[in-house]
């Protein structure tokens, strides 16, 4: 099959989005496709213009252009991949599908998509992230353009980011997973008494230091949490890099966590792993968690998951039985201090976490998409 996936953002962007396709498009080409990524990402920073060159496998044709900023935009992306598009099907190479991933901000997929569909060829749209506010932006265009009567497959990577766009398309929206080599992600337990943490509770976390990650307010629930127990009940490792980093750093010696928190920075998979070897609970308390992939690593790794009750990562969490799922950051603290303080409730919870959520899996994930594209290729033309 030929598959070209269409992303503004990929690597060596860092994040949800360009994480999943980038790894979807490896797994795809590892099964036999022949795989193209068309993205207005460069490939380092700085670098501008038309590129082609072939990544673990994968082709990758990206179209950069000097923005401000350094953001992954280019006034005339929408007409480069046309055209290559187009090359393709006078080469005799035409896609059997074209699978573009749309986060909020998309201006090459969201103006790229009719005319793909112009072209005649089979398209797959995926909603990677949580719209929010922007869900009125997109049903104005709607009403305008009439985009969600076009035949497209319409996809998501959860529930959560499938709701609004089904309501606006009003039809069914498929849920296309992020994936995971689960067993990679495997690894031995070791117990409390043998860690260099010692024999705390110990909770992590792996994101980006950004707002919409909330590793700031996870702190301050943290701290609150340590007032409530006894010495040496919790330690806490949150692990990543971003603009908030400095922030959290201060935070921890101005509330005399530093025997507490750890801040390592960014950690490889490896180090993770590392990492969730020695941890007993991982924490996600973003609301805007389209997904959550660094939540199933965790999860994969055998990890309980205290998540918040609205986002993506609670699709996968079973409140009381598989982690627990918490609607306000008083109730992130309170769950902190029953996890230190209960030891029968995170010992159920450990155990149940040594099954992984089904569905995740790379076989299952491929079998799942390859289904979308089937469906998308019955869709009529128009």
């Amino acid at each position: 099959m030929r598959i070209t996936h269409v992303s503004d953002t990929y690597l060596p962007l860092l994040g949800g989005i360009e994480a999943q396709v980038s790894r979807l498009a490896a797994q795809q080409v590892a099964a036999g496709h022949d795989v193209e990524v068309i993205t207005t990402t460069p490939a380092a920073p700085g670098a501008h213009g038309v590129s082609t060159a072939v990544e673990d496998g994968v082709v990758v044709h990206r179209v950069a252009a000097r923005v401000p900023g350094g953001w992954p935009v280019h006034p005339r992306s929408t007409a480069h991949v046309t055209a290559r598009l187009r090359a393709a099907i006078a080469r005799g190479e035409r896609p059997d599908v074209v699978h573009l991933h749309m986060g909020v901000l998309a201006p090459t997929v969201q103006a790229a998509l009719r005319p793909v569909t112009r072209l005649g060829l089979p398209a797959v749209l995926t909603v990677h992230s949580v719209w929010g506010g922007a869900s009125r932006l997109f049903a104005a265009a709607d009403a305008v353009a009439r985009w969600s009567r076009w035949p497209v497959r319409w996809s998501a990577v959860s529930e959560l980011t499938a709701a609004p766009l089904r309501r606006l398309v009003r039809t069914d929206v498929a849920i296309l997973p992020n994936g995971l080599d689960l067993d990679a992600w495997r690894v031995p337990r070791t117990e409390r008494a043998d860690r260099p943490e010692g024999s705390a509770v110990h909770v992590v976390a792996a994101a980006r230091f950004a707002p919409r990650k909330r590793m700031l307010p996870l702190l301050a629930a943290v701290a609150s949490a340590v007032r409530a127990l006894p010495d040496g009940a919790l330690f806490v490792t949150l692990a990543g890099d971003g603009p908030e980093r400095a922030a959290a750093r201060r935070f921890v010696a101005e509330h005399g966590l530093g025997d507490v928190v750890s801040l390592p920075g960014r950690l490889t998979a490896t180090e993770l792993k590392r990492l969730y070897a020695r941890a007993d609970v991982f924490a996600a308390p973003s609301s805007d968690e389209a997904f959550g992939i660094a939540a199933l690593e965790a999860q994969a790794a055998g990890l309980t998951v205290i998540a918040h009750s609205r986002s993506g990562v609670a699709e996968r969490v079973v409140d009381g039985a598989t982690g627990l799922l918490v609607p306000d950051d008083a109730a992130l603290t309170a769950a902190l201090v029953r996890l230190a303080t209960e030891p029968g409730l995170l010992d159920g919870l450990l155990a149940a976490a040594t099954t992984p959520p089904s569905g995740m899996d790379w076989p299952e994930v491929l079998k799942t998409t390859h289904a979308a594209y089937t469906e998308a290729a019955t869709l009529p033309s128009r």
